[in-house]
């Protein structure tokens, strides 16, 4: 083959409208997003379960009002990430889950969107992550 034939020849892939960082890109966003949906329904859960035990309780509302107060500013909080873009879930009548799993509940909606303000590049979403983060460690420790 001479040299100008050569030339002409393109690289199979390098018409691919898809790089590998643009790939990354995209995954860590879908990435992002389950774990923002994710911490977003557990929060909405835990603040359902404990508005319901509150309701129900003789003095439930001194009992769980400190609970109640962080699962909601979470919930508000995550609300603000302009990478979730989501109704918020429907509201549920499941009020069969016990202490444990609303602290498990919290446990794992700060892992989640600890891991998601890694993950995020706008600051708004690492500041709303980072928020809900607090406050549903917060819910974890009114739940002890």
């Amino acid at each position: 083959m001479d040299e100008p034939t050569r030339d002409k020849i393109t690289h199979p892939m390098e018409n691919l409208p898809m790089t590998h960082e643009h790939g990354h890109e995209d995954v860590r966003r879908n990435w992002l997003s389950e774990i923002l949906h994710t911490a977003l329904n557990d929060l909405a859960h835990a603040e359902r379960v404990i508005t319901s035990l509150a309701a129900h309780e003789p003095d439930g509302f001194i009992a769980w009002g400190m609970a109640e107060g962080e699962a909601i500013q979470a919930h508000r909080a995550l609300k603000q990430a302009p990478s979730l873009k989501t109704a918020p879930p429907p509201t549920h009548s499941d009020t069969d889950a016990t202490v444990d799993a609303l602290f498990e509940l919290a446990r794992r909606a700060t892992q989640h969107l600890v891991r998601a303000a890694e993950l995020a590049t706008d600051p708004d979403d690492k500041t709303a992550c980072l928020q809900a983060a607090l406050h549903a460690g917060r819910l974890r420790e009114a739940l002890r």
